[in-house]
């Protein structure tokens, strides 16, 4: 499914939640029927950048040891970007007892990101020595989730917690460059609607009869994203791999009716 089409799909799942049988039942409160709202954060990606390296078929190939170097262990040095998120929310609780039930989607701008950028010395004997970098970059442009919500309310406090399916558009970019003469290059880019899981906590803060004011975390794993890609005339065979997960951390402002 495209891009696009899921976010058609996404609003309109918003707009069944939001949209009853004509109404929402009596109004009791902020934690009690259908609502809408809107929100802002932050997004920090928890994800894992993997590289592997093969021999090409062509008639230069990449030498055996710089395939080692590809190929060796390194150590956690993942550029995780702090990105912005905002978007809107809709939904339906029910409180009963001081216990509230809902279920509540969501569609986001969400601006997760890592890449990693590694130079490394060919081990090739000639002067001057070639030096090849390979970057990757993970990242993701939207989230959509469907999460049932349970929690404690007062008539001024709610405390939730919450957890359901999430789905993102992720971007898997991998690049390849040398300082040979000319350079041999290479750039391979995978992108794929993933779903997944997302759970969280929650608190939000009655300001009337019909308005509140929301703080929330939400853990979001999509799973592993891979591309595989050659480089210049098959010089080499790039394979590069993603495990994209994040945070995000956002406030939010609900209207119920």
């Amino acid at each position: 499914m495209r891009k696009f089409e899921f976010i058609a799909v996404a609003l309109g799942a918003a707009g069944f939640v939001c949209l009853g049988a004509g109404a929402a039942a009596a109004q009791d409160g902020p934690w009690n029927g259908y609502y809408v709202g809107g929100n802002i954060g932050a997004s920090k990606a928890d994800t894992t950048l993997t590289m592997k390296a093969a021999s090409g078929s062509g008639g230069a190939v990449i030498p055996p040891g710089d395939i080692g170097l590809i190929n060796a262990p390194v150590s956690e040095d993942d550029n995780n970007d702090v990105g912005f998120t905002g978007g809107f929310q809709a939904g339906y609780n029910y409180w009963s007892g001081g216990w509230m039930i809902g279920l509540e989607t969501d569609i986001n701008y969400y601006n997760l990101g890592e890449d990693r950028k590694k130079t490394y010395r060919s081990g090739l004997a000639i002067a001057p020595p070639i030096d090849f970098t390979i970057e990757q970059k993970m990242k993701t442009d939207w989230m959509w989730t469907l999460r049932p919500r349970v929690g404690y309310a007062t008539d001024t406090w709610l405390f939730y917690a919450t957890a359901g399916v999430a789905a993102s558009d992720i971007k898997l970019t991998t690049k390849y460059y040398d300082t040979r003469s000319p350079p041999i290059t290479g750039n391979n880019e995978e992108s794929d609607v993933k779903f997944g899981w997302t759970a969280g906590l929650g608190a939000a803060f009655a300001l009337s009869e019909y308005t509140s004011v929301r703080g929330e975390w939400l853990y979001s794993d999509f799973g592993t994203i891979k591309s595989q890609g050659t480089v210049g005339s098959n010089y080499a065979t790039l394979s590069s791999e993603a495990d994209a997960r994040g945070n995000l951390f956002r406030i939010g402002f609900d209207y119920t009716f």
